[in-house]
C-alpha cells in the first residue's frame, strides 16, 4: 500500500466483510445492532466447528492447513486397514496436514498411508519427513503430507538447529515451506509435538523458533506453527503470560474447543500465526470431528487417535508477503477486535475509550500516512 487513500479503501473493504459477514455466525455472540463493530467476544469463536463442512474443503479459494497427532503411528496401527482407511479419508480433506507421534523404526507406516491417501484420491499426495527424534530410546519423527496438485515444496525442510549449549525441546520442531500454485499465498510451517512435562518450556521456547525461521527466510512474512503443543489442562495455563501470547502472534485454534477423542476436555492441538498472516487466515478454523463426519463409536474413534485434528483455511490470492504493511495488519486485527474475534488489545485502544473499534482501525492508518 503506497497512499493513504489505498489504505483507506482496503480498510473500507475489510470493515465491511468483517462487520456484515458475522452476522448470522455470531447472532449469539458479540453482535448486537446497536454496536455492530463492537467488542463484546461471543461465548464460541468457532461456534459450528464440531463438525466440519467438507463441501467447502479444497476449492480454488482458499487453503486447508492443518496438525494431527495420530497417537503412536506405526507398524501396529498400520496394519489396522479400518484405521487406516480412516486416516486416509481424514488426510484427504487437507491441503497440507502436519503429522506428529510417528514411531515406526522401520520407516514402512508412513509410505503405506500415503498409499491408502492415494488410493482413493483423484490428486495425488507427497510426504517430507524428519530423522527420527528424541532424548530417550524412544524416538518420533514429524511429516507433512500435502496435496501436489495445489501446493508445492519450498526450500528445503529441516529440524530446528538448537543453538549450542542448549537443549529446550525433547524433539526439535521440523520446519517446511510451502506456496501455493494457483495464487500468491506461501508460508512457512513449524510443527512440533511438545513434552508434556516440559511444555510450558518448550511452548515458551517456540519464539526463539519462528525468530529463527524468520531469519533464515527473511523474505517470507508468514510463519504457523502447528502441532500438538499440550497447551491445556496440567501441562500448561492457556492464559499464562507466555512468549507465544504475545502481540507478534494469533491462535486460530482458541481455548474454547476440545481437541482430545476421550472424555478429557483439553485444547493441546494448536494453530498459531504470525500478524501478518491475519490477513489470509479466512477466519474458518477448529477441531475435525472425523468421528461425527464418519459415524464412528468411542471405540473406533480410538482406535484412529486420542487427538482430532485442527485445521485452519487461509485464502490463497491475498498474500501481502511483497508489502506487508504492519499497519494495515494492525487495522485488520483492531477490526477482528471490534467485531468480537481476537481479544481486547490496549495497544489498538487509539483514542482510549476502553473499546476497540472501527474508528481505531481508521486512525492506525491515519497515523501511519503521517
Amino acid at each position: 500500500m503506497n497512499t493513504i487513500g489505498e489504505r483507506v479503501w482496503l480498510l473500507m473493504s475489510v470493515t465491511l466483510f468483517l462487520c456484515v459477514h458475522p452476522v448470522a455466525a455470531w447472532s449469539d455472540g458479540g453482535y448486537s445492532e446497536d454496536d455492530p463493530c463492537g467488542t463484546e467476544l461471543p461465548d464460541q469463536l468457532y461456534p459450528d466447528d464440531d463438525i466440519s463442512d467438507l463441501n467447502q474443503l479444497n476449492d480454488d479459494k482458499t487453503l486447508r492447513l492443518g496438525a494431527f497427532n495420530i497417537q503412536v503411528f506405526g507398524t501396529t496401527k498400520a496394519s489396522k486397514p479400518e484405521v487406516m482407511e480412516v486416516l486416509g479419508k481424514i488426510i484427504r480433506t487437507y491441503d497440507i496436514v502436519a503429522i506428529q507421534e510417528i514411531r515406526d523404526k522401520s520407516q514402512t507406516a508412513l509410505p503405506a498411508l500415503v498409499d491408502v491417501v492415494n488410493a482413493n484420491s483423484s490428486t495425488p499426495y507427497d510426504y517430507v519427513v524428519s530423522e527420527r527424534l528424541g532424548r530417550t530410546s524412544s524416538k518420533e519423527q514429524y511429516a507433512y503430507i500435502y496435496n501436489n496438485q495445489t501446493v508445492e515444496l519450498t526450500y528445503t525442510p529441516h529440524t530446528y538447529p538448537e543453538p549450542s549449549g542448549t537443549d529446550p525441546f525433547h524433539r526439535e520442531p521440523y520446519i517446511a515451506s510451502f506456496r501455493v500454485l494457483d495464487g500468491n499465498f506461501d508460508a512457512t510451517l513449524i510443527t512440533i509435538h511438545a513434552d508434556p512435562d516440559e511444555a510450558t518450556e518448550e511452548i515458551n521456547a517456540l519464539d526463539d523458533v519462528v525468530r529463527y525461521a524468520q531469519s533464515t527466510y527473511p523474505d517470507e512474512q508468514d510463519f504457523i506453527v502447528m502441532g500438538d503443543l499440550n497447551a491445556d489442562c496440567r501441562y500448561f495455563d492457556e492464559d499464562s503470560n507466555s512468549t507465544m501470547h504475545g502481540s507478534d502472534y494469533y491462535w486460530c485454534i482458541n481455548n474454547s474447543v476440545d481437541t482430545t477423542t476421550k472424555s478429557t476436555d483439553c485444547t493441546y492441538d494448536r494453530i498459531i500465526i504470525t500478524n501478518p498472516a491475519v490477513p489470509d487466515f479466512t477466519e474458518d478454523g477448529g477441531v475435525f470431528r472425523f468421528d461425527l463426519e464418519y459415524a464412528l463409536n468411542a471405540s473406533e474413534t480410538t482406535a484412529v487417535s486420542d487427538h482430532y485434528p485442527v485445521y485452519a483455511e487461509f485464502w490463497c490470492d491475498r498474500d501481502a508477503d511483497p508489502d506487508p504493511a504492519p499497519e494495515v495488519v494492525d487495522a485488520v486485527i483492531a477490526l477482528r477486535i471490534a467485531v468480537g474475534s481476537c481479544e481486547y488489545d490496549a495497544e489498538l485502544d487509539i483514542n482510549g475509550d476502553g473499546r476497540v473499534t472501527s474508528l481505531d482501525a481508521l486512525m492506525i492508518l491515519q497515523a501511519a500516512s503521517v
